[in-house]
């Protein structure tokens, strides 16, 4: 029985940490060769180790042009068109009031959030297949509002809108914009909202009916579904993974 996505070209941004690592891994063990981005070549390397020749890295700031040149040469180079697109990469500033939120700290957010999606898949989508898949992993943060990351939230709820977008942009096309929704994830990044507090996390945890913080291989598992035909007539949607956080 050959793997789901034999032969494809699969770009995935944020791709050597967390839940972007899981997503490269699980695309490649489906037979995709993956270019990842990210922000440590300790990270890349390690990635690049365990995804074998199908995992190629590119190391860089994702909010920046020159990155986004970078990456657009690389898929170039490639020489195929690209079958999946994965647009991952997203960072928080530490808890913050928005009478409080700097110019700084709100660039810093929405710069790689909301504008670096926006300018990677605008970049991007000229050289996907017809009939290729976008999956945009946003948050559950885009819907709840919580208090002191404002930025974060409103950038979340931009990424989610932008699936609808690219869907209806790119129906002659047959090319599948959807969004992933993940809730609380056992992330370094979740590790730095808890700061490593297990009654903070146990605190979490009971607010999901499914009674613990998901994993990055479920998000991954999510993202896997729609980047594939078993998803062929979902189309400008949003996949919320949160144990049932956001219907408790």
């Amino acid at each position: 029985m050959s793997a789901r996505l034999d032969g494809a070209l699969a770009v995935v941004t944020a791709g050597t940490a967390g839940i972007g690592r899981a997503i490269v891994l699980r695309l490649a063990a489906e037979g995709a060769d993956v270019i990842a981005t990210g922000t440590s070549e300790e990270r890349a390397a390690a990635l690049r180790a365990e995804g074998g020749g199908a995992v190629r890295t590119l190391v860089g700031d994702g909010s920046t042009l020159e990155h986004l040149a970078e990456l657009t040469r690389a898929v170039g180079e490639d020489g195929r068109a690209v079958d999946v697109l994965v647009l991952n990469a997203g960072r928080d500033v530490e808890a913050t009031p928005i009478v409080d939120t700097t110019p700084e700290m709100f660039d810093h957010v929405s710069d790689l959030n909301f504008r670096g999606t926006f300018l990677t898949a605008r970049s991007i989508v000229p050289a996907m297949a017809d009939g290729g898949r976008i999956v945009l992993v946003s948050s559950i943060a885009g819907h709840n509002g919580g208090p002191g990351h404002s930025v974060y939230n409103a950038t979340k709820a931009a990424v989610r809108s932008l699936a609808r977008t690219l869907t209806a942009e790119l129906a002659d096309r047959r090319i599948r914009a959807n969004a992933v929704s993940p809730g609380p994830i056992a992330t370094a990044g979740f590790d730095r909202f808890t700061g490593g507090s297990a009654a903070i996390e146990q605190a979490v945890a009971a607010q999901i009916p499914v009674g613990r913080i998901g994993r990055p291989e479920e998000v991954a598992s999510a993202v896997l579904f729609l980047a594939t035909a078993e998803s062929s007539f979902i189309a400008g949607a949003e996949l919320v993974v949160d144990g049932g956080m956001t219907q408790a």
